[in-house]
Formats: structure tokens, C-alpha cells, sequence
């Protein structure tokens, strides 16, 4: 991957986009979404505004593809994460919690922009889409599992992940705005688990 300040011309083919996309993401954290212009990323990366136009039509789409990066990085480490823990289902969501937290404090700016305003809103980037569909996969896949070996009580699929997922978020976007104060990194993930614990009890078959 090309890195932020490469030289005009030394790209290889496709790696371009992904350099625009890092220095985006690099602005983003020092400025936020209202501070990046594409032609600023451009200038970062060491390329003309024009050549990043040949990638990313306008700002919103450049937004989109950090946001498509974002969520697949987000599924992996989720996948990662539910693949540590043991058979047992509660654990496994657990772990999908205490990842998606992570994830959310690891890398604020990208973040916000996954779940700022709407990027997909005209449909112009069905890809991002099915990104985000891959983090519902995930999930669903160890409720059902759960509900089979008779550990995750019946009901929707959709309705369970979406109790996990607003609770993670929540959480995530509480401690971003200082809502909920702690003191580091470690201590915001333990913090959650004894606040999600709770949360996984009502999640149990009885």
C-alpha cells in the first residue's frame, strides 16, 4: 500500500485509491468530516487533484469507501474476535460486544463516519451496503447457533443482533462524548462488560 506523501507517479495500479483513503482518514482525525476537501487529500498523498478525481468523484464517494473499509475492517476483527472464545453462545456474543467496542475507540474518526449521516442514502454505493451486512452476519450466524444448542432464547435473529449492536454502539458513542468518563482504553472495555453483562443474562434460554 502506498503510504500519505508518495511520490507523484510511483503507484501501482489500484494502490492509489487505497493511499487516498488513508490520507483521508488521516484529515479526518485532525479535522473531521467538514475539513476534508479532496483536493487536500490529493496534496497529501503527492498526487494532483485531478488524478484523485479519476478515483473518488466527489468528496461523499471518497467518504463512502473509508466507511466500506471501515466496516469490513470492523468484521474481521469481530470474526477474530467470536473465533478466540469457546463453543459456548453467550461467550461468543460476548466477545462480538467487547470487539465492536474496541474497534469504535481504536479508530474514532473512521467511526464516525461509518455511522455519521447516511452515505449510501441515493444508493450510489451498493458495496458499502453489503459491508455492513457482513457485521449482521456475523452475529446472526452465533445467534442462530446459540438458539440450536437451546443456550439463546427464541426470537428473531434480526431483533437479537439488533439489541447487541445498539448496545455496543451506544455504549461506543456515550464514552466518545464523555458521557461516560473512564479513565483509558482498558477501562472503558471492562466497564462495558460488567454493563453488558446483564444485557447477555436476558439474552439466555431459560
Amino acid at each position: 500500500m502506498a503510504k500519505a506523501g508518495a511520490k507523484r507517479g510511483s503507484y501501482h495500479h489500484g494502490d492509489l485509491a487505497r493511499a487516498l483513503e488513508a490520507a483521508a482518514i488521516t484529515v479526518l482525525e485532525e479535522r473531521g468530516p467538514d475539513g476534508l476537501t479532496l483536493r487536500e487529500v490529493a496534496a497529501a498523498v503527492g498526487v494532483t487533484h485531478a488524478a484523485a478525481y479519476r478515483h473518488f468523484e466527489d468528496k461523499t464517494a471518497l467518504l463512502a469507501a473509508v466507511a466500506e473499509q471501515g466496516f469490513r475492517a470492523l468484521a474481521l476483527g469481530l470474526a477474530a474476535a467470536v473465533d478466540r472464545e469457546p463453543g459456548d453462545a453467550l461467550a461468543r456474543l460476548r466477545a462480538f460486544g467487547e470487539a465492536y467496542v474496541a474497534f469504535a475507540l481504536d479508530h474514532p474518526a473512521q467511526y464516525g463516519v461509518m455511522f455519521g449521516p447516511r452515505l449510501n442514502e441515493s444508493g450510489r454505493f451498493p458495496s458499502l451496503e453489503d459491508a455492513i451486512g457482513e457485521v449482521v452476519t456475523i452475529v446472526a450466524k452465533d445467534i442462530k447457533a446459540g438458539q440450536a444448542a437451546g443456550r439463546v432464547r427464541p426470537g428473531r435473529t434480526r431483533d437479537i443482533g439488533m439489541s447487541i449492536w445498539i448496545f455496543s454502539h451506544g455504549y461506543a458513542e456515550l464514552v466518545h462524548r464523555r458521557r461516560v468518563k473512564v479513565k483509558n482504553r482498558a477501562v472503558a472495555l471492562e466497564y462495558f462488560q460488567t454493563l453488558f453483562a446483564p444485557v447477555l443474562r436476558g439474552l439466555e434460554a431459560e
